[in-house]
């Protein structure tokens, strides 16, 4: 898994958080002093409390990515994004004042106020900070790249908004040529059109250009008679391959890499960063273990009244479909004869199931189903275990072994039901 972004590259906005709830929380209690008529001190509960909120600005570190993009972000973003980062720090902050049982001792009404005041001076500090940043990359940039772009018509606004959405991109634009130029059909007169491409050629012989842009979409050929002119004339040329939508402004953006001698664009709905890849697979372990050890103790006990209800395997093993199709092999506690398979057929009038699904009442191919109790109900090891779920817990091991990031769409499962039944 590539981790999609740094901590390091928002260390800056790392700090800054950590004190303004730090600050919230000093506020906070000064307030509450003065509420309840007392003199604030520092004691050894403040000091747990503060690194606690400090744990909580961290553990969102590991949970989502609040700073992704933050420089991009307009107001009405912003505020959305803060509040979202707020709830979440606020459930952090309880569950870290449960487990680090301070419940009893820690003023809910000082916590509320905490993050009721983290929320106004974050918005107010980010506002700020992203100025000063913004206003301090621009003075120490003093030379931009020249860049033109060569696009169709249809394409064109779009093209340029998204050249130009980074508030800190020292590229400026100069030029905009169309492939489909036609003087009395612009789409938006509004941008800087100054003709096809062979004005595009003209004009970077005899001005400042450094880059080349291009999209088009319908003249893929012209895509390398292009590159083929940038590379004569010692320009940079950048063909866009990602197709922009109207209909969609996130799309998915593509990872440029190369496999084997082949130059690929991956597309991928969700890319896990690898600190919380590495945190569920931790989870997915020590649940694992324990899951394991209780099956363990589960075997011990019913392994040897499945045996001697039915001699045979204690486990069943079955192909089940994982993610993307992969098969992996599902084990349970057998809760059913040897012979369940083959006495299917016989049962298959009793069916309630359509398609390849089986289920009918009383199922007598499950071990000591021929056991009544006084409503007439079967009561054997095999019915004990199914209604009390016990024969999943073998399922722990495919945890333990990490085949368990499964769970494939109900479509493909139906298909390999149907092929499987076939």
């Amino acid at each position: 898994m590539k981790k999609r972004g740094s901590i390091l590259k928002h260390l800056d906005f790392i700090i800054l958080d950590i004190f303004i709830v730090e600050l919230s929380f000093f506020l906070a209690n000064i307030w509450y002093a003065q509420y309840a008529e007392s003199h604030f001190t520092v004691t050894s509960l403040y000091r747990v409390t503060c690194f606690i909120l400090f744990l909580c600005v961290m553990a969102c570190l590991v949970i989502d990515e609040p700073y992704k993009n933050i420089l991009k972000r307009n107001r009405y973003i912003e505020v959305r994004e803060v509040f979202t980062h707020t709830l979440m720090m606020m459930l952090m902050n309880v569950f870290f004042i449960f487990f680090s049982h301070i419940g009893g001792a820690a003023s809910r009404l000082t916590t509320t106020i905490t993050w009721f005041i983290y929320i106004p001076l974050t918005l107010i500090s980010r506002y700020v900070y992203k100025r000063i940043l913004r206003i301090r990359f621009h003075n120490s940039v003093k030379s931009l790249s020249s860049a033109v772009v060569l696009t169709s018509n249809y394409y064109a606004e779009e093209v340029i908004n998204a050249l130009q959405s980074n508030p800190l991109n020292k590229r400026e634009i100069n030029g905009i040529f169309l492939v489909d130029y036609d003087p009395q059909n612009i789409k938006n007169k509004e941008l800087n059109i100054l003709g096809g491409k062979d004005e595009l050629i003209d004009y970077a012989v005899h001005n400042w250009v450094d880059e080349v842009f291009l999209f088009f979409p319908g003249h893929r050929p012209l895509y390398k008679e292009m590159e083929e002119i940038c590379d004569t004339m010692g320009l940079t040329s950048h063909r866009i391959l990602l197709e922009l939508r109207k209909d969609d402004p996130e799309v998915i953006t593509p990872v440029i890499q190369k496999i084997g001698d082949c130059v690929v664009a991956t597309h991928k709905q969700r890319e896990v960063p690898m600190i919380q890849w590495f945190l569920k697979r931790a989870l997915d372990i020590i649940g694992g273990l324990a899951g394991c050890l209780i099956t363990i103790l589960i075997t011990i006990i019913i392994g040897p009244m499945i045996y001697f209800a039915d001699p045979g395997p204690i486990f069943y093993g079955s192909k089940r479909v994982g993610k993307n199709g992969k098969l992996f092999t599902m084990y349970k506690f057998r809760s059913m004869y040897q012979d369940a398979d083959a006495r299917k057929a016989e049962l298959m009038k009793q069916n309630k199931m359509h398609g390849a699904m089986f289920k009918i009442d009383d199922d007598p191919r499950i071990i000591g189903s021929e056991k009544k109790d006084k409503n007439g109900k079967p009561k054997g090891i095999g019915n004990f275990i199914r209604n009390t779920s016990l024969d999943e817990f073998p399922q722990f091991l495919s945890v333990l072994l990490g085949e368990r990031d499964i769970i494939a769409s109900t479509k493909k499962s139906a298909v390999f039901m149907q092929v499987s039944a076939a």
